[in-house]
């Protein structure tokens, strides 16, 4: 994978086909086993999938405490030493976190005070291991290393699909979440264990018998505060409507928003992969090397193959998901059509809102970026605590786009802000 990575990078265009490929192929297995759940357990077992994936997404920003923020502009350009010892306190750090939350839930377990859920050991471990394998993933990103990352991701987002449904197929008796469950657990392990082989050309003993630098971590963890909410904020947005949606309506309406999120969802992570993940460390190294003027011209460029891509793809997968979804799989999916097209809407925005995100994060604009992402997060939980009682799902779809929106301007504002102020705010950490 490495070498493969060197050969994609002498050509602009290979890396981000590349990633698409992965992307795309790890989104059609995940969203082959929405389909498979909705016909085989029902739209009720969509739901609950739905809040499990939810919260192994929401796990790793509420146990991170902001620091990955930081660690990712960090470890751009350094050497693997350097950045190696930065990861590696990194994920001591989640460790510790993620022990001491599993402490404080399993207490609360046995006094009472919170239900025990089905399926705790699965996803228990699904939990600990996918925070783990998202500090991974961010930190070969910013190492300039997307396909490493996506391939692992791959491994543990979408190669285990397809024998966890043929075999429940195949043997009516492994019909059942807990079964699906423990074939993601078991991806995220093969994860880990091809992580091995991407990194054997890093100096992991070396890494390993330096000490550990506490005072980064206490520096990081006391400067980290407005990042933290920041990253609460974006992670919050992408995941806190489906509990709105499950604590407002039931566990069916759950089901249906989160196939309709998954298919939004799916063009959201294609145009990310292909061209803003890309581009991180580009706009990093660009406003450092460049200064304004290139680094104006890359977030312009961005923002424009982020249009050019997403807008069409949106057009593609409401007419495939309205018209010939259904029919080809043979299953009564229940799609909605303005639920899909606000929600689509919803996401090119986004991703428009998430390229100036980037242009925020480049220049060091911490509080700028923290605030509007924090503002963002409570607008989208208003909206939908005030759209979705009025006007069912279709009302969640209409705070989605109203959410994105006010980011955007938002963003965009920020940034003429800063233009207008010209030297950037000082950077924390």
């Amino acid at each position: 994978m490495p070498s493969a990575s060197v050969a994609l990078g002498r050509h602009p265009l290979l890396l981000p086909a590349a990633n698409l490929t992965l992307r795309a192929a790890g989104l059609a297995m995940r969203f082959g086993l929405v389909i498979y759940l909705a016909r085989y357990l029902g739209i009720g077992a969509v739901g609950q999938f739905g809040l499990i994936q939810g919260a192994a997404a929401l796990a790793p920003v509420v146990l991170g405490w902001g620091v990955t923020y930081f660690l990712g502009r960090e470890i751009v350009g350094r050497p693997p030493l350097q950045a190696g010892r930065l990861v590696r306190d990194r994920l001591l750090l989640t460790i510790a976190s993620l022990t001491a939350a599993g402490a404080i839930v399993a207490a609360l377990m046995v006094a009472g005070g919170i239900a025990v859920p089905d399926s705790l050991p699965w996803i228990a471990a699904i939990l600990f291991l996918e925070t783990i394998a998202f500090d991974l993933h961010l930190a070969l990103i910013s190492l300039g290393r997307p396909l490493a990352a996506n391939w692992l991701l791959f491994i543990r987002s979408g190669l285990w699909v397809l024998p966890a449904a043929g075999l429940s197929i195949a043997f009516p008796g492994l019909r059942s979440l807990d079964f699906v469950l423990l074939c993601w657990t078991l991806a995220l392990v093969a994860n880990f264990g091809t992580l091995l082989s991407v990194a054997r050309d890093w100096p992991l003993a070396a890494i390993s018998r330096h000490r550990v630098d506490t005072a980064w971590i206490l520096a990081r963890l006391r400067g980290s505060g407005l990042i933290y909410l920041n990253d609460l904020g974006i992670a919050g947005m992408a995941y806190l409507d489906r509990y709105v949606v499950h604590s407002r309506l039931d566990l069916h309406a759950t089901g249906i928003f989160v196939l309709h999120w998954a298919i939004a969802n799916a063009i959201h992570v294609l145009v990310t992969a292909a061209t803003i993940q890309v581009s991180l460390p580009v706009l990093v190294t660009a406003y450092r090397t460049g200064g304004e003027g290139k680094w104006r011209r890359e977030l312009r460029d961005l923002s424009v193959r982020v249009a050019a891509i997403g807008a069409p793809l949106a057009i593609l997968v409401y007419a495939v998901a309205v018209h010939a979804l259904p029919p080809a799989t043979r299953t009564a999916l229940p799609i909605d059509a303005p639920l899909l097209a606000l929600m689509l809407a919803s996401t090119v925005t986004r991703l428009l809102a998430d390229a100036l995100n980037y242009g925020l994060y480049s220049r060091g604009l911490d509080r700028s970026l923290a605030w509007i992402n924090i503002g963002g997060a409570l607008a989208a939980l208003l909206f939908s605590l005030m759209l979705l009682p009025r006007f069912g799902l279709v009302g969640g779809g209409l705070a989605m786009v109203l959410a994105s929106t006010v980011l955007l301007a938002a963003r965009a504002a920020a940034l003429a802000g800063r233009d207008r102020a010209g030297p950037m705010e000082p950077r924390h950490g």
